[in-house]
C-alpha cells in the first residue's frame, strides 16, 4: 500500500511539472508595446474580414498564423484549408482557374498551407511542390516567382518534386545569378522594383541557411539599409522588413527611417490598414500585408523564428504566441493549481484521519494503513479474552487470599 502511494505521489509530481513546463511561453517581453498593440487590433480585423478564407487569402492566412493572432486550430486554419482542398480538386489537382494553372499562385499557397501546420507536398488534395518544380511553369510567373518559390521551397525545408526538372540547386544559382555589383538584385525588362526584388531575394537566400550564400545576403541586405526610402511603396517596405528580419537584422538598422513606425501609421481605428492616405476605411489587403510586416519585426525582437521559417509549426505544433495557446495555458495553469490544491488536502485530511486510527488504537504501523475489519475483530476478541482470563484470574486470586484467612482463623 505505502509503496503504491508513492508511485502514485511520484506520478503526480511529474504530470504537475509537465504541465509547467510545457504550459511555459518562449520568447520575452522586450517588443514595442505600441506594435503589439497594432498586431492585435489588426489581427481582429482580419478575423471578422475573412470570415471563410479561400483561394486569395493567404497573405491573411500566413500574417495571422505567423502574428500572435491564430493557431492551427482555430477555425479560420481550418476552413482555409478545406476550401484550399476543395478548390485545389475541382481545377484538376492544381493552383488554377477553370483548369488553367496560375504560376504565381503556388509560393504564396504552400506558404499559407504550412502557416498554418500542413505539409505542402502531402496535402489531401495533391503535392504542391509540383507547382515550383518545372522551370516552364514557375516561369510563367516571371522571374520574381521563381525567386518566391525558393522561399516557399524553404519554408519547410521541402525537397522538389522528384519527377520536375527543377532542383533546389536550380533555384539558389538562378537567385545568385540576379545580384549585382553593389549588392542589389535585378533583371533586366521587369517592372518590379529593384528594392522588392532584392529583398524577396535576400529572404530567400537567407532561408536557405547555406554558407556558400551568406555573403551576398549580407552585401544584399546593405543595399536595402543604404537604399530603402520612406516613400517608397509600403509593399516594398514590408518585403524590406521581412528580408532584414530573416537575415538576422532588425528594421531599426535602417538609419534615419523608422520601418516599423512607418507602417503603423496607416493604421485606422478599427484596426485596419490602408496605404491610402485619403481613403475613408481600410482593407483586407493592406491590413494583410501590414500585419505580415509587424508580424515578422515581432518575432524577431521575440527570439522566434523568421517569419517565412515555419518548420516550428509543420506537424501540428502550436503557435505558442496565439491566444488560443493562452487559453489553454491558463486552462492547464488552472487544473495544475487544483492538482496542488487536492494533493495538499490529500495530506493533511490523511494525517488527521492516521492520528485518528492511533488514537483508536487501529492503526498498522507496518503497512501504514487502518486495520481490516477482520483485523479489529480479532484485536477486541483478543482483548475480550484477555480482560475475561484477567478477571477470572483475579476471582481465584480473591478465592485462595479468602481461604488462606479462614484457614489461619481456624488454626488459631
Amino acid at each position: 500500500m505505502k509503496k503504491f502511494k508513492r508511485i502514485t505521489a511520484f506520478a503526480m509530481a511529474v504530470v504537475l511539472s509537465v504541465l509547467f513546463v510545457g504550459c511555459s511561453k518562449s520568447g520575452n517581453t522586450s517588443s514595442d508595446p505600441e506594435m503589439k498593440r497594432a498586431i492585435d487590433s489588426a489581427g481582429k480585423y482580419l478575423i471578422k474580414k475573412i470570415n471563410k478564407p479561400t483561394f486569395g487569402d493567404e497573405i491573411a492566412v500566413i500574417a495571422l498564423n505567423r502574428s500572435n493572432y491564430i493557431d492551427y486550430w482555430h477555425n479560420r486554419s481550418t476552413l482555409y484549408v478545406t476550401s484550399l482542398d476543395h478548390y485545389i480538386k475541382s481545377n484538376g489537382y492544381m493552383v488554377a482557374d477553370h483548369g488553367k494553372i496560375i504560376p504565381e499562385g503556388y509560393p504564396p499557397t504552400i506558404l499559407a498551407i504550412t502557416s498554418v501546420g500542413i505539409y505542402a507536398d502531402k496535402t489531401a488534395s495533391s503535392d504542391l511542390t509540383t507547382g515550383i518544380s518545372y522551370d516552364s511553369i514557375v516561369l510563367e510567373g516571371g522571374y520574381i516567382n521563381k525567386i518566391n518559390a525558393l522561399t516557399a521551397l524553404e519554408s519547410g525545408k521541402y525537397q522538389m518534386y522528384e519527377k520536375g526538372d527543377l532542383t533546389r540547386q536550380n533555384l539558389i544559382d538562378f537567385v545568385m545569378s540576379l545580384q549585382q555589383e553593389n549588392g542589389s538584385f535585378i533583371y533586366k525588362g521587369s517592372n518590379v522594383s529593384v528594392i522588392e526584388i532584392t529583398a524577396s531575394a535576400v529572404t530567400a537566400l537567407a532561408l536557405t541557411e547555406e554558407p556558400s550564400v551568406q555573403d551576398a545576403v549580407k552585401n544584399g541586405v546593405q543595399y536595402l539599409i543604404s537604399h530603402i526610402r520612406e516613400d517608397d511603396s509600403q509593399s516594398d517596405i514590408v518585403k524590406t522588413i521581412i528580408a532584414l528580419n530573416t537575415a538576422g537584422y532588425t528594421a531599426d538598422d535602417v538609419e534615419g527611417i523608422d520601418l516599423v513606425s512607418k507602417i503603423m501609421s496607416f493604421q485606422r481605428d478599427d484596426g485596419s490598414f490602408s496605404f491610402d492616405s485619403e481613403a475613408k476605411k481600410g482593407n483586407k489587403e493592406d491590413t494583410s500585408l501590414a500585419l505580415l510586416g509587424l508580424a515578422s519585426q515581432y518575432r524577431f525582437e521575440e527570439g522566434l523564428s523568421s517569419i517565412y521559417d515555419m518548420r516550428d509549426v509543420l506537424g501540428g505544433t502550436h503557435n505558442k504566441l496565439s491566444p488560443g495557446w493562452s487559453r489553454y495555458v491558463n486552462m492547464m495553469k488552472v487544473f495544475a493549481i487544483f492538482m496542488v490544491i487536492f494533493l495538499i488536502g490529500l495530506f493533511i485530511t490523511s494525517r488527521v484521519r492516521i492520528a485518528k486510527w492511533k488514537k483508536e488504537g487501529v492503526y498498522d504501523y507496518v503497512n501504514g494503513c487502518k486495520l481490516s475489519d477482520n483485523e479489529i475483530d480479532a484485536m477486541k476478541n483478543k482483548k475480550a479474552h484477555i480482560e475475561t482470563t484477567e478477571s477470572t484470574d483475579d476471582a481465584a486470586e480473591k478465592i485462595t487470599e479468602t481461604n488462606d484467612v479462614v484457614k489461619k482463623d481456624i488454626d488459631e
